[in-house]
């Protein structure tokens, strides 16, 4: 297909957009700003709206009067693009063109995709070329070589807040005439970039929620009265107001997320806002964030008390682990998923209606692409629903709640915040990062006493003419809100309760002895396994080789395995059993299992290093 046929079509189709009541208003308004901003202009722009509001339907509108040729929609990761794909394939009925009613696909847009097996003339025959950006990496890269350098007109990009990255910089001065535009929930990465070119729309959070376009959120903290923990062989006790003091200091914070005695807090604080929206009838679930696969396991131990379903994915984990996992999650089987910088960008279930946050955020990005997990409509066709309301609940020592109230002053239509954001102090997000050496914790929470958790509404500064054009918005629609149950008395109620700051009574969760003893006994492999890591990266081995084979025999065994086996030997000892009465075991000697195993990590170090 030449460029001439596809600037045609995309110039003669007629769509359907303004004054369409099938499309939300961020469609609808964000078209015409990109249109409007490249009759002008050939400079790259972006449109910043938060997930859920429509974001894949808006690209899908672009090209339409303003592309004159072949369209690049380029994603950041693989689920995105699957995405990106199933909305806008006019080849199944449910399509965003025909859903929508813009138009009756008959002759496009034909869509291809840049994966394994893909060659130059699926391309040729798209409208819209889709690909993730990974398709773009590397010197000798076959794409760069299969297409001249005028092949797009226009390259869409999703999750924008990542083209500042090189593959995306060098993407954009291959195809330099190509026009730029970006879609993104937040203008700014994790450290401290901001999405190139000019925002030219923004639909903002509090917009969203008062429309009815994603969840209304309240946030949950646990605020100890007191806490009591070790450091540097000092045992102290802090009042609330000491933590909030001290929470700022990085050993502190990660002190607070990797203590489980906090972590119980949290799991406790989250279980009750659980039990709250399952409440209404319909499957609910929780996602929760970890620092490190480690302790992944030890919060999903903590639910699994509970006598939870609980999953934990990570990156390390085999695909077909990985996609039992998911389906498991997606089936609602799951009622817990722990997940280690997984499940972010893109991904779509509803059902994921409370967000546990047991990690210290070191900038604003991230925990706002973890919140926006929780913010998609699990009732869409009632959007005012009680069950789309959602709730994230962390601990206060964390040194989240800043990122809670920056979160709720992204509405801003002026750039001060960014700029305030981006002049302050350097925060740029940090991974677990580097070999664990060690696995006894700098700081001990010893206990702490938790009576209530602080509760706060995200919806602020809503006044009587918002909701008045919320209320003619529907009913330009076709609809009568008060056949929903909606009145504006109803509407200013909960808005003001949202707007409140409450002290709440903390939940203290029973737990049965033997739920404990079996996710305690449940922590025993990962730890070893955690063991082997630290022992393999402290004496500098491979994981996978043999070093270890002639000192410890084990016939075809890798190191790792050698370690693993070793290291379950020694939780044994620890727990005053012999090997295979583990059942026999009770919670008080497993607990001196997991406990033991910072002394295990020294006491394999010396007697592997002895033997090499």
């Amino acid at each position: 297909m030449e460029n001439n046929d596809i600037a045609k079509f995309f110039s003669e189709t007629h769509c359907q957009i303004w004054g369409n009541p099938s499309l939300r208003e961020p469609q609808v308004e964000g078209y015409f700003a990109i249109r409007d901003h490249f009759k002008n202009s050939s400079s790259p722009c972006y449109a910043q709206l938060p997930v859920g509001c429509g974001k894949t339907g808006l690209m899908g509108l672009v090209p339409f009067g303003i592309a004159q040729g072949r369209v690049l929609i380029i994603a950041p990761n693989l689920t995105i693009r699957g995405t990106i794909k199933r909305e806008l394939n006019i080849g199944t009925p449910d399509c965003f063109y025909v859903k929508r009613g813009v138009f009756t696909p008959k002759d496009g847009p034909f869509i291809s995709e840049l994966k394994s097996g893909a060659n130059i003339h699926d391309c040729d025959a798209a409208h819209i070329v889709i690909a993730n950006i990974q398709q773009f990496k590397g010197t000798n890269n076959r794409w760069y070589e299969a297409f001249p350098r005028d092949y797009f007109d226009m390259i869409l990009v999703d999750e924008g807040h990542h083209n500042v990255a090189d593959t995306w910089m060098r993407l954009f001065d291959y195809f330099g005439e190509a026009k730029v535009a970006s879609f993104t929930a937040t203008p700014m990465r994790s450290d401290g970039q901001v999405v190139s070119g000019e925002c030219v729309y923004r639909f903002g959070y509090t917009r969203s929620m008062v429309m009815g376009f994603i969840s209304q959120i309240e946030a949950v903290f646990v605020t100890p009265k007191e806490l009591t923990f070790t450091a540097k062989g000092e045992t102290k006790q802090f009042t609330l107001g000491e933590v909030i003091k001290m929470r700022d200091k990085d050993w502190f914070s990660k002190g607070i997320a990797l203590s489980d005695e906090c972590n119980k807090s949290v799991v406790a604080a989250s279980l009750q806002q659980l039990h709250k929206v399952r409440e209404l009838g319909t499957p609910r679930q929780l996602i929760a964030v970890a620092c490190s696969i480690r302790h992944a396991n030890q919060v999903a131990a903590l639910y699994r008390a509970h006598g939870l379903n609980v999953e934990v994915i990570h990156s390390e984990l085999l695909a077909d682990e990985r996609a039992r996992v998911e389906a498991s999650l997606r089936s609602g089987f799951t009622d817990v998923i722990v997940q280690v910088n997984m499940l972010g960008e893109g991904y779509d279930l509803a059902s994921l209606s409370v967000a546990a946050v047991f990690r210290p955020y070191r900038s604003l990005s991230p925990y706002i692409q973890f919140v926006g997990r929780i913010l998609r409509l699990a009732q869409p066709e009632v959007p005012f629903s009680p069950a789309n309301q959602v709730f994230l609940v962390s601990h206060i020592g964390l040194n989240d709640e800043r990122w809670w109230k920056d979160f709720t002053n992204f509405d801003k239509e002026d750039q001060e915040f960014f700029r305030d954001f981006l002049e302050g102090e350097e925060t740029i997000e940090r991974r677990d990062g580097g070999p664990r050496l060690s696995l006894r914790p700098f700081m001990r929470v010893l206990s702490e006493v938790v009576e209530s958790y602080q509760k706060r509404g995200y919806l602020k500064r809503i006044d009587n003419v918002m909701i008045q054009d919320l209320f003619e918005t529907i009913r330009q629609k076709g609809f009568e809100p008060s056949e929903f149950g909606l009145t504006e008395e109803l509407m200013r109620l909960r808005i003001e309760v949202s707007q409140s700051e409450t002290q709440i009574p903390a939940f203290n969760p029973i737990v049965q002895p033997q739920d404990e003893r079996e996710a305690l006994r449940g922590r025993l492999m990962p730890e070893a396994r955690a063991i082997a890591d630290a022992v393999i990266n402290r004496l500098e081995i491979n994981h996978q080789g043999r070093d270890l084979l002639k000192y410890f025999g084990g016939s075809g065994a890798h190191n790792s395995e050698i370690l693993i086996r070793l290291a379950n030997a020694e939780q044994n000892k620890a727990m005053g059993i012999k090997d295979g009465e583990r059942d026999k075991a009770s919670n008080d000697q497993i607990q001196r299992g997991v406990e033991a195993s910072a002394d295990i990590v020294d006491k394999l170090t010396a007697l592997v290093r002895g033997k090499m």
